[in-house]
């Protein structure tokens, strides 16, 4: 067996062991979960909490749910190749359906929980789906031939062993399957447009895993956190995926609400998760010492510095005695004390956050990709990492920059295309090349950096660009601002709306009260203007922020503003907040610089 550098062993196709899995391919996800199964038997593949206690579930007896579900499926007479939604929070019976669904030879159609029921019935009906698994608080939000409901329905589904013929039946359907056919449509979430189907294959799946495993040191004894939507394929493909592929095992998160008490619990060793999650971390980190007394902060910046020093490979000798008195146990708070790494994805990472972990010594591993590269194009590993980047490419990967900067990809995990629309399937796919909107830059040592989204460019009124994006992460570094949104696109100048950290505001300025009467405060207009003017410095005129408007609450995705991975929907934000985006625009001309982004 290869042994990666930290001396853990890396788990690759080639490196399991000849099962015999009745003819089953080793490129398709059935195939590989099968193999897997027959390797790992009793041990625990994934933990789950069930209001009492934590349980966990065999590779064996996951195997027979597998099978057990898919043996119903034939028997209500699915055919090959129909598609099957899958609705519903993250829950075991959501994994074991994903799989089951595939064993069937069937398509796996995740929608989002949180999508309302007109848009989940629209893409339920573009996939042309038969049957639909769903959450039972959301069972009257499709129409499809047959709903199940996970929890009153599912468990008789699989509570009755198959039958010799059925299983003969689904035995045969997963050895039918090829590397090339359809495994699942992943809708995407939907940020600039109608969400599109994206057609993923079972090698798109399978090979990426294996991909990720060639540089990513993930074996049979490391255990991960898995919280973020299985319906997102960062979460389906890096979070679950890889780790049947590694025979890691999952615990099975009771949600972000309980984030940090799983943490602590489960003690995870690796973990995946988007960029909102750690600049939440850090916020809360930062808003505790804060509040504390002079002696303590000054001794949690000279320790988080001796931390930066060592992260960046400077000597540091006094180290030793910093991580015993404050990044210790900071660690242990933050990770529950065996977390290796975290991989972070979905959305850019600030340099501040990524540089706050490295100094406490919590690795984030910053990657990128998308939907229709089957998650993970790029990404720092444990051996291969530089700060401000999203990595290099993964194994199999290609990049080039188009000549207006665009990131084009070619990769085992390229999507087959947009389901039911070969318009956007042209404009995306080009000879084999993902288009894939983001703009970016390789470095000399090749390492991929993302400047900015290609569709989310501001082209203002007077025919200049602008890129929203590292300014809005620039202002969101800033304590006193939870998020920051900015906004020009044919307008005559950039205006953004604001969401303050009313905790941070009442601490550093005593500001305290209802958000939606302290949005007039001419105090918390004062602190966000400061960090305006000096985000402004370093602007071109035309890139500057000329107003903002301060905001009570932060954007959900209960409210449809946030996508299930936390990004914002531009097009959602500025048509709900237009009329208060046009009071920026009103004025007869700009204020004087010190004046200019007050509201």
């Amino acid at each position: 067996m290869a042994a990666a550098a930290s001396g853990r062993p890396t788990v690759g196709v080639a490196m399991l062991p000849d099962v015999d899995t009745g003819r089953v391919s080793d490129r398709t996800t059935v195939g590989l979960f099968f193999r897997q199964a027959a390797r790992f038997g009793d041990r625990t593949l994934v933990r789950f909490h069930d209001g009492a206690a934590w349980r966990g579930l065999s590779w064996r007896r996951f195997q027979d749910l597998v099978i057990r579900l898919a043996a119903r499926l034939v028997s209500e007479g699915v055919q090959p190749g129909d598609r099957v939604v899958i609705m519903s929070e993250n829950c075991v019976e959501w994994l074991y359906c994903d799989l089951g669904i595939q064993a069937a030879g069937c398509v796996a159609v995740p929608i989002y929980p949180s999508t309302v029921a007109g848009s989940a019935q629209e893409i339920a009906v573009d996939a042309g789906a038969r049957l639909a698994f769903v959450a039972d608080d959301l069972s009257d939000r499709l129409q499809v031939e047959r709903v199940v409901r996970i929890g009153a329905d599912l468990p008789g589904w699989v509570a009755a062993e198959a039958s010799p013929e059925l299983r003969a039946e689904v035995e045969a359907r997963a050895a039918a399957l090829r590397p090339d056919d359809l495994a699942t449509l992943a809708y995407t979430s939907g940020t600039t447009g109608v969400p599109k189907g994206v057609m993923l294959a079972h090698r798109c799946i399978a090979d990426m895993a294996v991909s990720c495993l060639q540089v990513f040191d993930i074996g049979p004894d490391d255990e991960s956190l898995s919280f973020l939507p299985y319906s997102h394929v960062f979460e389906r493909i890096n979070g679950i995926f890889v780790g049947l592929v590694a025979g890691a095992s999952t615990w099975l998160s009771r949600g972000i609400p309980r984030l940090v008490d799983d943490l602590q619990e489960c003690r995870p060793t690796v973990m995946v998760a988007v960029p909102r999650v750690y600049e939440k971390m850090h916020q809360q980190v930062m808003a505790v010492v804060r509040e504390a007394p002079a002696p303590r902060r000054a001794l949690f910046s000279w320790a988080l510095e001796q931390g930066r020093r060592r992260s960046r490979g400077q000597a540091t000798p006094l180290y030793p005695l910093a991580d015993r008195l404050v990044l210790g146990p900071l660690r242990r708070r933050l990770t529950g004390g065996r977390l290796r790494f975290f991989v972070s994805g979905g959305a850019p990472l600030a340099a501040e956050v990524e540089g706050f972990f490295w100094a406490v010594g919590v690795k984030i591993l910053n990657g990128w990709g998308m939907t229709e590269t089957a998650s993970g194009a790029t990404s720092n590993t444990e051996r291969r990492h530089e700060f401000e980047t999203v990595g290099p490419p993964l194994p199999g990967v290609e990049v080039k920059i188009a000549a207006d900067g665009e990131i084009l990809i070619k990769s085992p995990g390229n999507m087959l295309g947009y389901y039911n629309n070969s318009e956007a399937t042209a404009e995306t796919l080009d000879d084999g090349w993902v288009k894939t909107g983001d703009i970016g830059e390789l470095d000399s040592a090749g390492f991929m950096r993302i400047t900015d989204r290609k569709k989310e460019l501001i082209k203002t009124a007077g025919g200049k660009y602008v890129a929203p994006a590292p300014m809005e992460l620039r202002l969101m570094q800033q304590p006193a601002i939870e998020r920051a949104l900015v906004i020009g696109d044919e307008r005559p100048y950039v205006v953004a709306l604001v969401v303050p950290d009313w905790k941070t505001m009442n601490v550093e300025a005593g500001i305290s009260g209802r958000p939606e009467e302290l949005v007039h405060d001419e105090r918390a207009q004062a602190i966000v203007q400061r960090s305006i003017d000096e985000l402004n410095e370093d602007m071109g005129s035309w890139e500057s922020i000329k107003y903002f408007r301060l905001l009570p609450h932060d954007f959900t995705e209960e409210s449809g503003e946030l996508t299930p991975t936390l990004k914002v929907k531009r097009r959602v934000v500025q048509e709900r907040y237009r009329e208060l985006i046009d009071t920026m625009y009103t004025a007869r001309k700009p204020a004087r610089r010190a004046q200019r982004a007050g509201c």
